[in-house]
């Protein structure tokens, strides 16, 4: 796709968690609802992505866990090396997606039908650039879903991702909404 080609990300070593935990401080001062967001993280991991969209991707997806959760949102964001891979998991208590509609998600301009919940704004853009810019960074994302038990998003980014900046992994970012 052309909107693709032309466009080129600024990589830089990461250290993920001052990035989560500006993630996180800033969805907690825009909240208008009770939110409660927990970081797990046993060691400090860097990542090799850019900046600007890596942390967009991940707000994206948390600010999503807080939409689509009730009156109070209590979100983890839960986040561990494997053997080659990072993976960050957000997790809440939402509403968890249809199987019938997890097929369309990625989709420009889509919207899972709340029935009579209106309070939801949006315009069907947020899990589109999220799968956009995972591409971008040469990855991919999925989700797992049931109503009433929440949500599994999964992003993968390949790249350098370790304890330290040398070693090449690649990154799964795990996102959770459950309902």
């Amino acid at each position: 796709r052309k909107e693709k080609k032309d466009f080129k990300l600024n990589y830089e070593t990461i250290e993920l968690r001052p990035m989560l935990e500006n993630i996180i401080s800033r969805q907690l001062l825009k909240s208008e609802k009770t939110v409660s967001i927990r970081l797990q993280m046993e060691e400090d991991i860097y990542i090799r992505a850019d900046r600007t969209h890596l942390s967009n991707m991940i707000s994206n997806l948390s600010d999503n866990a807080e939409k689509y959760s009730d009156e109070k949102a209590d979100i983890c964001i839960k986040c561990q090396i494997l053997e080659k891979a990072c993976q960050i998991s957000v997790i809440d208590k939402g509403i968890g997606i249809p199987l019938d509609k997890q097929p369309f998600l990625f989709n420009k301009f889509y919207r899972v039908p709340t029935g009579n919940r209106h309070d939801v704004k949006g315009y069907g853009l947020g899990l589109y650039y999220v799968k956009m810019m995972a591409e971008l960074h040469g990855g991919s994302i999925r989700v797992e879903s049931s109503p009433g038990k929440g949500s599994t998003f999964t992003l993968e980014i390949p790249g350098r991702t370790s304890k330290t900046p040398n070693i090449r992994v690649k990154c799964s970012i795990d996102v959770h909404l459950a309902g």
